[in-house]
């Protein structure tokens, strides 16, 4: 194509982007903050975790909130704790009392998820979760916006569905901050196959990003986590505290991701159909203990990153040290989500019944069946890509 051609062609596509990028507008749908963040939510109860094999007892509202484990701070904020006062020495089968929250408004395709906190919980044998999960796993899908263990600094963004044909291709690296993790050969294969374990560590993308997680994110004053789930794929985003654009701030409700530059983490359509991969989705936020992530031995070596070997010989032992949690707690400004469709009135009957999810990344099976949750190519697919990712690819032509 001739210098001319080309530079026409990337103007007419510029112009489609502008043109559709102001087109898109992003309706309100759920904004739970202060006072009002946990009517959003209900409380999973449960004495033991039978799918994470966690070290845990999470709690019913009451129970949470006589604990003090769920509260609004004298700031607005809302916080979710880890117990961090019961001394568990002595007990063999000691679980710590924590917390798991399901929203009862399910989010549907079309949703723009906006998180903003200050503190994400971290710390020996911790495993938080921000994700959302279908009724019916891995048949609908699971999305994972925050999640790591122990004494980790970056955050993993992931998908693990059972849809057959949904893979992220290396080739997307280009138009994405974040490094695929996951890769084997050109593809990173988000399917899990629950009867046999196989592949439940789903696709990952790391962010690269620096203090996305762990003290380093609670030290620069937290940031902002943004999911879009559309009819162009999955697609991440993560803001440290100083770089969060305008748009999406504490007092504004307008977000615009065409401005907001390359993306953390994207998962196109041309890869993974995510009208085929997801069903409606529930939001879950939570704080596991050990288990089948943070419990695995071999992340308690010496020299496998940061380790957690001073607190004890192994996941089990730490659990019993309250002093281990003082830093296991959410602090939350906001969490929002937004439709490309009209705001429909809010729908409080989600199925109590889904099971405890967090996905598994360690490739360690975690029960069998659907009940269960571990916790492009052609011009067709080229207009399926979010505008702002399109944007900053044409830039570099």
């Amino acid at each position: 194509m001739s210098s001319t051609r080309s530079q026409r062609f990337q103007l007419a596509l510029l112009a489609t982007v502008f043109g559709l990028t102001n087109a898109q507008t992003y309706n309100l749908q759920q904004d739970l903050s202060g006072n009002n963040f946990f009517s959003g939510f209900k409380f999973n109860e449960s004495a033991t975790d039978p799918n994470n094999f966690g070290n845990v007892h999470f709690l019913s509202d009451t129970a949470a909130n006589a604990a003090k484990l769920t509260y609004v701070d004298g700031n607005g904020r809302a916080i979710i704790k880890v117990d961090n006062t019961t001394n568990g020495a002595g007990d063999p089968n000691f679980g710590r009392n924590t917390v798991y929250l399901m929203s009862k408004e399910m989010m549907n395709m079309g949703s723009l998820l906006i998180f903003d906190a200050n503190h994400i919980p971290f710390g020996c044998s911790v495993w938080p979760s921000l994700f959302t999960q279908g009724q019916s796993w891995p048949e609908q899908g699971e999305i994972d916006i925050i999640e790591n263990v122990n004494l980790a600094t970056d955050n993993r963004f992931s998908l693990h569905v059972g849809d057959p044909n949904c893979n992220q291709p290396i080739s997307v690296a280009s138009n994405q901050t974040g490094k695929i993790s996951t890769a084997k050969g050109d593809l990173s294969n988000c399917t899990v196959t629950p009867a046999t374990g196989e592949n439940t560590i789903g696709c990952v993308t790391t962010e690269t990003k620096p203090n996305s997680y762990g003290s380093g994110f609670a030290q620069q004053g937290g940031g902002v986590f943004a999911t879009l789930w559309d009819e162009s794929g999955v697609v991440f985003w993560y803001f440290p505290r100083d770089s969060v654009p305008k748009d999406i701030s504490v007092d504004n409700k307008t977000p615009n991701p065409s401005t907001w530059g390359k993306a953390s983490a994207w998962y196109p359509a041309s890869s993974c159909d995510p009208s085929k991969a997801f069903g409606p989705q529930i939001i879950t936020l939570y704080i596991d203990i050990c288990g089948a992530f943070a419990g695995v031995q071999s992340l308690w070596a010496p020299d496998n990153g940061p380790s957690c070997i001073s607190k004890g010989a192994n996941c089990s032992v730490a659990v019993l040290d309250p002093t281990n949690y003082n830093d296991a707690y959410w602090e939350i400004n906001y969490l929002r989500v937004f439709t490309t469709g009209p705001v429909s009135p809010s729908n409080n009957n989600t199925n109590t019944g889904v099971s405890q999810s967090g996905s598994a990344p360690n490739g360690q099976p975690t029960g069998t069946g659907a009940a269960m949750s571990l916790h492009g190519a052609g011009i067709r697919e080229l207009f399926l890509v979010p505008a702002s990712l399109l944007f900053f690819g044409l830039l570099s032509l």
